[in-house]
């Protein structure tokens, strides 16, 4: 399969033999000590060097056969030497068995592909392959800190926006027209926050299931506290529930990926870098990676709604069963109840030896009160009635719900002009036998808005009704500049009226 076409096949049998964990410590050694940050080429004498110090550190991790007795001796390289022992007065034995299980362990994981030796003249050095040091910077990332941190993810997604607005054929400074390039890294960083967002609520799973897994009422505490509160609380919920948190920015990047889609200028700059930084193979091909990325930001954007709903509701769900946990831990025998009763019936038995016949307690008691009374008698069954056929009541009407309801039959009439209410707006807008500009055209209320935003999407689809068609042609104006008020931006259009409309009033 593709899947594992940079691994070899036995590379993950060192996480299946009965030194896993030996393996996993060595290659996670390994890739910080070499394979991460400045270049570094060691050969084979320090890599298995490097091995020995792991199982000198890490002795729980061998089997019990592994008898290496109470410490094994320091070693270190010495220029052609093989290995040298820094110690020379501790016993031999042990250092030379962990030194022949070091190498066993470098072949091994050289014949398993994890590890490749390459021949520079007399010099032989060891690298890792492009799929294995993947998959340990994976494993790495796994085995530190989980949480997740936002910090300036969103700010810096909304800055990099920004800086790809400004641009515009004009431009010829490269630092500027290479900002470009930050819409895909923009897109980049939308799916990583995506991917926090959903880590965020998995980690709320686990962390449930840990704490209604717990035996007892301390340990579902001492759980609750040390992982929802210490670990995810205090780092997640803090970087998402102050001033980072996304909804202060959503509207300002949708808006900005937006604007810089209806732009044509600013597309056209896209596709000009995508394609000049090989993202796209010609200036169409740019244009429609640059709208697509776009379109990925703007969509992340407006569908995290349902994604913070689902954590704070888990957040809740969470923080009540710990809540009522707390309420009935001291109600069960081993709680106050249990204790109380306890004392009661040791009081009980001291007044039956009458070691204490005169005890009293001063406190005032609540007199009692009998429960029976001749109001409080259930009433006397009386004969069933027969069933009469009689006239079923009208709903209680609710003015409220009316009006409610109302009001939103005419919010949906309104939100979605007809094609009348089309076409009696581009009347009052083109004069007959005219032809009008969609950046020239007033927009001065909603219902005016309304009615150019449905005549836009006409002239965007071609799919224009027949109360409109006949009367009016819509046409899209690319390479015109753009309609721009204080309502909307949007690509330009043409609309054209034939006249028909007059004649039949005309005629009619």
């Amino acid at each position: 399969m593709t899947l594992f076409r940079h691994l070899h096949d036995d590379a993950f049998l060192v996480f299946s033999r009965d030194h896993k964990h030996l393996y996993a410590a060595c290659l996670l050694d390994l890739h910080e000590r070499y394979f991460t940050g400045a270049p570094a080429f060691p050969t084979p004498q320090q890599v298995v060097h490097s091995i020995y110090d792991v199982m000198r550190a890490n002795r729980s991790l061998w089997n019990e056969g592994d008898e290496f007795g109470e410490a094994l001796p320091e070693v270190i390289s010495s220029g052609r030497r093989r290995i040298r022992r820094a110690d020379v007065s501790a016993t031999s034995d042990k250092g030379d068995k962990a030194l022949i299980l070091a190498r066993q362990l470098y072949s091994r994981l050289v014949a398993w592909g994890w590890l490749e030796e390459e021949e520079y003249g007399l010099r032989v050095t060891v690298d890792m392959a492009m799929g294995p040091l993947l998959v340990i910077q994976r494993l790495a990332s796994l085995n530190k800190d989980l949480s997740q941190r936002f910090g300036g993810l969103i700010v810096q997604i909304r800055l990099n926006l920004e800086a790809v607005e400004k641009l515009t054929p004009e431009v010829t400074d490269r630092m500027q027209r290479e900002a470009a390039l930050a819409v895909r890294e923009a897109r980049n960083q939308a799916d990583q926050f995506t991917k926090s967002l959903r880590a965020i609520l998995a980690d709320l799973k686990r962390i449930r299931r840990t704490v209604m897994e717990s035996k007892t009422v301390g340990d579902r505490l001492e759980a609750f506290f040390e992982e929802f509160v210490d670990q995810l609380l205090l780092k997640d919920f803090e970087s998402i529930l102050t001033v980072n948190h996304p909804y202060r920015f959503r509207d300002a990047i949708v808006d900005l990926a937006r604007k810089i889609s209806y732009t044509p200028e600013t597309m056209q700059v896209l596709a000009e870098e995508y394609a000049a930084a090989s993202m796209a193979s010609d200036l169409e091909d740019g244009r429609m990676a640059a709208a697509d990325d776009l379109l990925a930001i703007e969509n992340i954007f407006e569908q995290i709604g349902e994604m913070f709903d689902r954590i704070e509701t888990f957040r809740r769900q969470l923080e009540a069963r710990v809540r009522n946990t707390i309420k009935y831990a001291e109600r069960g025998t081993q709680g106050l109840v249990g204790r109380a009763g306890d004392l009661v019936r040791r009081l009980d038995a001291l007044l039956r030896d009458r070691r204490h016949d005169g005890a009293t307690v001063e406190w005032s008691i609540e007199p009692l009160r009998s429960s029976w009374s001749e109001h409080h008698q259930a009433p006397t069954r009386q004969p069933r009635r027969p069933v009469e056929a009689r006239e079923l009541a009208a709903p209680p009407s609710d003015p409220l719900y009316e009006l409610r309801k109302q009001l939103r039959l005419e919010y949906i009439a309104r939100i979605a002009p007809r094609p009348e209410d089309v076409r009696r707006f581009l009347e009052g807008q083109v004069p007959p036998f005219g032809t009008k500009e969609a950046r020239f055209m007033e927009i001065e209320t909603v219902d005016d808005f309304l009615a150019f935003d449905t005549a836009r999407r006409y002239a965007l689809t071609g799919d224009v009704p027949p109360q409109v068609a006949k009367g009016f042609d819509l046409e899209q104006s690319p390479d015109t500049p753009p309609h721009d008020s204080e309502w909307l931006r949007c690509a330009n259009f043409v609309v054209k009226r034939s006249g028909t409309l007059r004649k039949d009033k005309v005629h009619a």
